[in-house]
C-alpha cells in the first residue's frame, strides 16, 4: 500500500524533480518517490548507489560493478565470498554488500540475471556459431592483461 507524503522541497530541488520527471516521461510523484526509495536503500547499504544505465536505474556497488554482475559471479564460485572477491579484484566486504542486497531485493536481481541470460539467448539466434567460453583458473592465470604502449 502506498501513503501521500507531502514534502517541502527548495525552489530549485522542486524544479530539478519536475525536470527529471518530463525528461522520463514519469510523474513528479514517481520520481520523487523513485528518489526516496533510492536514498533510502543507499542509506541501508552504505556499499550501493544507483546509475543510470540504458535509461533504467541500477543498483550498483560504488563506483564498480551491477549487483547482478557481482551475483552472476558469485553464483558461479557457489556464493564463496573470498573467491568471488578474488576473481573480480574487490574487497571481501564489496562481495558481502552485494550479497546482502540481493537477499533484500531478489527478485530484482533475479530479473536482472534472466534478462542477462535471455541476451545470450537473443544473440544466439542472431549468430549461431557463437558459443558460450567458461575459463578456468589456469586460463586466468595465463591472460596477459599488460597494456601495450607504442
Amino acid at each position: 500500500m502506498a501513503q501521500a507524503l507531502t514534502v517541502r522541497l527548495p525552489d530549485d530541488d522542486a524544479e530539478e524533480v519536475r525536470r527529471i520527471a518530463q525528461k522520463e516521461r514519469r510523474s513528479v510523484s514517481e520520481v520523487g518517490a523513485r528518489i526516496v526509495d533510492e536514498w533510502l536503500r543507499q542509506n541501508r547499504f552504505p556499499h550501493i548507489e544507483f546509475r543510470a544505465i540504458n535509461g533504467e536505474r541500477v543498483a550498483c556497488l560504488k563506483g564498480r560493478l551491477e549487483i547482478w554482475q557481482v551475483v552472476m559471479v558469485a553464483h558461479g564460485y557457489q556464493l564463496d565470498i573470498a573467491k568471488t572477491a578474488e576473481h573480480l579484484n574487490l574487497k571481501d566486504e564489496q562481495v558481502q554488500a552485494a550479497l546482502t542486497y540481493y537477499a533484500a531485493y531478489p527478485a530484482e536481481i533475479d530479473l536482472a540475471l534472466r534478462e542477462n541470460q535471455q541476451g545470450f539467448e537473443r544473440l544466439k539466434r542472431l549468430i549461431p556459431q557463437i558459443e558460450r567460453v567458461t575459463l578456468t583458473d589456469d586460463d586466468l592465470a595465463n591472460v596477459n592483461l599488460t597494456a601495450r604502449t607504442s
